[in-house]
């Protein structure tokens, strides 16, 4: 199709509004119209949707199924949504791994087409759900705030983390039913992913599952995916404190924005500087005040995150933990500086390194603002996505 109009969804989670609002900002610059349902004011959105002339040639970009989760806005009663009353098409990004989404994808919705952050999570929904048909590999994209950046030497803020720490007991719940046994087997997973953190979320957990369970069907074993998300986000909570509590520990100072940073035990919480929660524009001027932005991956092996190219626009050293698609597109050493999860002890020398030298950190800063500006803003990302949708 030739899109004419792209809607868009806001009001509901504030980085997914975000970038929402950096794609219909490019898109408007290449003469694609488009629309924002607010779901703060699902009224006057549904009032101005039933206004639109015509829905020839519009299609709905969302992410996470916002919009398709059977919200009583977006619903004409026992007939369905809006969308497939009135034949729009539907494209959707998956902000996380396809098993979180089980329950959404399950029922096959038609005239849907499917987006990864992770060319991991497209082939294993090409895998598991083929009735979708295609899906598309579209890594998360940066931001820049603004043309003039702070001069690099100028910068106050040493290093700066981007994110909320969860406590492991905010998880606990996820497996409060479990028996022993189960619980057992679960931990057992993630000490070998904490032991092996280079493997693939999707391969391990389904590896120990045919293991556990030789013949567990396609039904059984996206069900069980479902309900092992307790596995990824305890990884993830483990590594994002890790790192950041070891750079503190070692004397250098971070200035982390996110939640509950309070709680992550570190030894030594003076060189954290707790900013708290903030929304997606306030994290990128802080980027601007930083010298190095330090990225933890949430288990993306083969994909990128956001944190790394915002870093880089803003002007900032990145450094990062690496996937496959990070090591095609960017250079380590060169374009950023990279560790492993596996003896991410090594860190807090390799920036030390960086401040100590300058010019080595304003140097790495400047090709990877390079690198981000010439394939991974937005405008990029939408560029990509108007070849998927015509």
């Amino acid at each position: 199709m030739d899109a004419k109009r792209i809607i868009f969804i806001k009001g509901a989670v504030e980085t997914l509004g975000f970038f929402s609002l950096q794609l219909a900002e490019a898109f408007e610059s290449q003469g694609v119209q488009t629309w924002f349902w607010d779901m703060k004011a699902p009224l006057q959105s549904r009032e101005a949707f039933e206004k639109f002339p015509s829905w020839e040639g519009a299609a709905l970009l969302t992410f996470n199924f916002i919009g398709l989760s059977k919200e009583a806005q977006f619903q004409y009663g026992e007939e369905g949504d809006i969308w497939h009353m009135h034949g729009i098409p539907i494209y959707c990004i998956m902000v996380d791994h396809p098993m979180y989404y089980y329950r959404r994808l399950e029922p096959n919705i038609p005239d849907l087409t499917l987006i990864c952050i992770d060319r991991g999570h497209q082939a294993f929904v090409e895998q598991f759900y083929p009735g979708y048909g295609k899906a598309y590999f579209l890594p998360l994209a940066g931001t820049r705030l603004s043309e003039a950046g702070i001069p690099f030497r100028e910068r106050k803020t040493d290093v700066v983390f981007t994110g909320n720490y969860v406590p492991i007991q905010n998880l606990m719940p996820h497996i409060q039913h479990m028996d022993a046994e189960s619980k057992a087997f679960y931990f057992d997973i993630i000490q070998e992913l904490i032991k092996h953190p280079d493997i693939p979320m999707e391969e391990a957990l389904i590896r120990r599952l045919k293991q556990e369970f030789p013949a567990i069907t396609r039904e059984e074993t996206l069900s069980c995916l479902h309900s092992m998300v307790f596995i990824d986000l305890y990884v993830r909570s483990h590594f994002r404190q890790k790192i950041i509590c070891t750079l503190a520990e070692n004397n250098i100072s971070v200035l982390a924005i996110g939640k509950d940073w309070e709680k992550a035990g570190c030894r030594c919480p003076e060189n954290i500087i707790m900013a708290g929660m903030q929304d997606s524009r306030a994290c990128l001027q802080s980027m601007e005040h930083a010298k190095i932005a330090v990225n933890v991956m949430p288990w993306f092996k083969d994909g990128a995150h956001d944190r790394i190219f915002n870093g880089m626009l803003q002007g900032c050293a990145a450094v990062t933990d690496s996937s496959k698609y990070l090591d095609e597109i960017l250079l380590e050493g060169t374009d950023y500086t990279g560790f492993s999860l596996q003896s991410c002890d090594g860190l807090p020398q390799k920036i030390m390194e960086l401040l100590e030298n300058p010019a080595k950190a304003e140097k790495i800063a400047q090709n990877g603002f390079q690198k981000a500006c010439e394939g991974h803003t937005w405008a990029h990302r939408a560029c990509e996505l108007l070849k998927i949708i015509k």
